[in-house]
């Protein structure tokens, strides 16, 4: 394969590293592209991205006058129109180690599994149910659930995952869960909620002898919506199929309250951070004023994060109803079945 590289600083070539010339077959400079013959063409373009971008040999992604180098991939038989072809498309190095990364992505082998995290009253310790948090492992390295979504969304398959952890989740629920709630995160691809998808999950929950009512939807309050107003619609329809509506991370400074109030939530889960910050001024002013609009319309309050026993007595002070985090116990793997 051909790799044509493109500048306006026509000495381009001057800021490969040297090892990198040597891995090209044959290197040429025509009306100042250079031009590289490369038997790996990936490989070539993995290293090439890394030096070029400053993670080998400190050089920049653009030529010593600033101008940003252009690259493009063409068959080493190709004809002259061809090349003006190939040439007039030439992406960026961002672009190009954007596209390998989506490339990694949609081939990666990921080993999914399901941790379910217990949500408790605060007042007792009594477990009310349990969070499902998605993982994955790769190449060793497990994968949180935020690394998850930041992967589907640049490579395009945040639908996919969406529905699939809500799939895995169901599936792994034994009888551990008793009579107790299933938190079960559910994204808006687009800025709006999948309805069909979330219906699917309903019907497998019942499938396995769950009520309704035992299902809590949690989305985020950060979430961009396309239309508050259509999404709160669209979540009134999951509410009438007897489903619970929770909204996580309320508080962490993302939006106002319009989402909560909008959404009408059966749930209000207290931001990490937000637990974090206590006994400030600043964080117990913003739970008082969460949890009185939660009790107003009726939603239980629910403190993410929550880790030691100084936090749990501030936030029963405060009249939260119910804590999740390490003090509670830890996210695990549970018997399914």
């Amino acid at each position: 394969m051909l790799v044509l590289l493109g500048s306006a600083d026509p000495g381009v070539i001057t800021h490969l590293d040297e090892s990198l010339i040597a891995e090209a077959e044959t290197v040429d400079i025509r009306s100042g592209v250079v031009w590289l013959e490369v038997a790996d063409c990936r490989a070539f373009l993995h290293r090439l991205v890394g030096q070029m971008s400053g993670n080998g040999n400190g050089s920049s992604a653009s030529g010593g006058d600033g101008a940003e180098v252009k690259v493009a991939v063409a068959q080493v038989d190709s004809s002259p129109q061809e090349l003006v072809q190939k040439a007039l498309m030439a992406a960026t190095l961002t672009e190009v180690a954007d596209l390998l990364e989506q490339e990694e992505l949609a081939s990666a082998d990921l080993d999914y599994e399901v941790r379910y995290q217990p949500i408790v009253r605060l007042n007792n310790r009594s477990v009310v149910g349990f969070e499902a948090l998605i993982r994955a492992r790769v190449s060793g390295e497990i994968l949180t659930a935020n690394t998850l979504i930041a992967r589907a969304t640049k490579g395009g398959w945040l639908a996919d995952l969406d529905q699939m952890s809500r799939q895995l989740a169901v599936r792994g629920v034994g009888p551990w869960l008793g009579a107790g709630l299933l938190f079960l995160n559910i994204m808006a691809p687009g800025g709006m909620f999948d309805l069909a998808a979330a219906r699917r999950t309903i019907r497998q929950a019942e499938d396995i002898g769950l009520e309704p009512d035992q299902v809590v939807f949690e989305t985020a309050e950060r979430n961009r919506y396309t239309d508050i107003d259509l999404a709160a619609a669209q979540l009134t329809k999951l509410r009438n199929a007897g489903v619970r509506i929770a909204i996580d991370d309320v508080g962490d400074g993302y939006s106002s309250l319009r989402v909560a109030t909008s959404f009408k939530p059966d749930v209000l889960k207290l931001a990490g951070d937000l637990i974090a910050a206590l006994p400030s001024t600043e964080a117990t002013a913003i739970i008082r004023a969460v949890v009185d609009l939660a009790h107003r319309t009726g939603a239980w309050v629910v403190a993410e994060g929550v880790e030691t026993e100084a936090q749990a007595k501030a936030l029963r002070h405060l009249e939260v109803d119910w804590g999740q985090g390490v003090l509670f116990g830890p996210p695990e793997v549970r018997p399914a079945g």
